[in-house]
């Protein structure tokens, strides 16, 4: 569904190319950094750990969705999981 009118659409692309490609890098990173902290917030709410386990693999999964393969995700679980553990050399 798009509700947006044609012209008000072109408008809209022409304003942005007209911006240069550091200005639209930088607005990119910025729209990027600002969906994160809603996530995260969301995990906060939902009673998560920052850092932890679950809320790095939320966090992933919100974040990049299916454009994670199934295998590289569970590499990253892995990862994390044993990161995570206690070591046997600590106290």
């Amino acid at each position: 569904m798009n509700d947006t009118l044609p012209r008000a659409e072109a408008l809209v692309r022409t304003l942005l190319l007209r911006r240069s490609g550091e200005e639209r890098l930088k607005m990119g990173a910025d729209m990027f950094s600002a969906a994160r902290a809603l996530i995260a917030a969301a995990l906060r709410e939902e009673g998560l750990v920052p850092g932890s386990v679950e809320w790095k693999l939320r966090l992933l999964d919100r974040t990049y969705g299916s454009e994670i393969s199934p295998a590289q995700r569970q590499r990253l679980i892995d990862r994390w999981r044993s990161e995570a553990a206690p070591r046997a050399d600590s106290p």
